[in-house]
């Protein structure tokens, strides 16, 4: 191979290398072991460099192709914004300076796996303790405007209370309804608790419990069978999932986002959405986000999406998700996702981050739960999207650790502390994290 040759081949290899670990310096989820593959890339470029110039011209090259890379990149991917930072996080050898954080839990709620040192880490200091345990998964939660804590357990086909201890005593947990048809979001108002069940939504007097329904859902047969509630300023929104991984539904009310007004009147918001897994409103910038698992067999292209929300939109399922266009006219009308994640990465729990006692940095950010898939050795992860003029930038972590097998992280929300809640719905935690001022 003559000397022009070997560089044109190294230098090509260098790019591509660079390219490759942008990709996964975009997906927040993906393992560890792929970064392999363009460091060894990026490794046979080098070598192949040195071959034909000085190290001083090789160093020079290598950091041309990196920028060339990045070009490339974003160019390729506009909606992942990564930038220099990912070149600064490919040096250290991972994303962050994260810790371990090992996991506070009360005495009373020391039993498997609890009865175990357990950890998580993340980038900045937390304390991080067990706020409160049931019988099993949490799918939901929400706090009262008393305090309460309101759990839904789909599987017992109930929703508990927990109710906070006056000076030295203990909390309180009690069975709030029960006999519920799988129940799944929550959302709690001023005097009413609101619960999405699998064939309606109802809402129940703190007081006395009674109930009154607000809306029935389609047939219940098959399908997306658990809904996400949202209060925003235009009234209550419903997600309602599609009945299949990629099809054309019969019933409008599928694969949608309700609104229901405040005199009770239904109608759809938005269109095109195979299955949510987390609603937030943003109040600093009044814009709704959602979190969309695609189908479960992607063609080509086919992404999960973080969607930004707006009223009387398409955003494309079945035959638009991700880059994967089944029909190009529609497609060219439908509204362009946000933010592309990994197929599988399984988006759920959403919240906003503009009441959290945390840094500044962190208070103009959605917080993402990705629940993984096992299969794919995809590892569960609660990640940080920062916001900038409503556009959002690409995830960066916030508490991993998650194994996906005891632990796994569900439902998101802010406590009426400052502090962030997320549910597990495999054991039926609900842990705290609590910014360490001062660390």
């Amino acid at each position: 191979m003559n000397k022009s040759l070997s560089l044109s081949v190294a230098l090509l290899l260098m790019a591509s290398g660079w390219i490759g670990a942008f990709l996964l310096a975009a997906n927040p989820v993906v393992n560890q072991r792929y970064w392999v593959l363009p460091a060894l890339v990026i490794g046979a470029g080098i070598g192949l460099c040195l071959r034909s110039v000085s190290g001083r011209k090789t160093a020079l090259l290598l950091a041309v192709t990196a920028a060339v890379g990045l070009s490339s990149f974003n160019t390729l991917f506009p909606e992942s914004r990564i930038n220099t930072g990912a070149i600064r996080r490919l040096f250290s050898g991972d994303y962050s300076s994260s810790q371990p954080h090992l996991l506070q839990v009360p005495d009373r709620l020391q039993v498997p796996p609890f009865d175990q040192p357990l950890a998580l880490v993340s980038p900045l200091s937390l304390d991080l303790s067990l706020f409160a345990r049931f019988a099993t998964g949490v799918t939901d939660f929400c706090f009262s405007p008393q305090g309460d804590l309101y759990a839904s357990l789909p599987a017992l086909g109930a929703v508990y209370r927990q109710q906070p201890g006056a000076g030295v005593a203990p909390t309180k947990i009690s069975l709030f309804l029960q006999k519920l048809d799988t129940p799944s979001g929550l959302l709690c108002m001023d005097n009413r608790l609101l619960v999405a069940e699998r064939s309606q939504v109802r809402a129940f007097s703190y007081v006395d419990k009674s109930d009154s329904v607000l809306m029935r859902m389609p047939s219940i047969e098959a399908g997306h069978l658990d809904h996400q509630l949202l209060n925003s300023p235009q009234g209550l929104l419903v997600s309602v999932g599609s009945r299949c991984d990629a099809c054309q539904e019969a019933d409008s009310l599928r694969a949608t986002v309700q609104l229901l007004d405040s005199q009770g009147r239904l109608q759809p918001f938005a269109t095109g959405l195979r299955h949510l897994g987390g609603l937030a409103f943003d109040s600093a910038t009044n814009i709704l986000w959602a979190s969309e698992r695609s189908r479960l067999y992607p063609a080509p292209g086919a992404a999960d999406e973080l969607n930004r929300l707006r009223m009387n939109k398409d955003y494309g399922w079945p035959d638009c998700e991700g880059k994967n266009v089944q029909q190009k006219q529609r497609c060219e009308d439908f509204a362009a996702p946000a933010l592309l994640l990994r197929n599988r990465a399984n988006p759920m729990g959403l919240m906003t981050t503009g009441t959290i006692d945390f840094p500044q940095v962190y208070r103009h950010s959605l917080l993402l739960v990705l629940q993984g898939e096992a299969e794919n050795r995809i590892v569960p992860a609660v990640v940080r999207v920062p916001l900038a003029e409503g556009q959002a930038g690409a995830p960066v972590p916030f508490l991993g650790g998650w194994d996906g097998r005891s632990m796994r992280p569900a439902a998101i929300h802010p406590g009426p502390d400052g502090a962030v809640y997320i549910a597990d719905d495999m054991n039926g935690a609900i842990y705290r994290a609590a910014w360490k001022r001062g660390e």
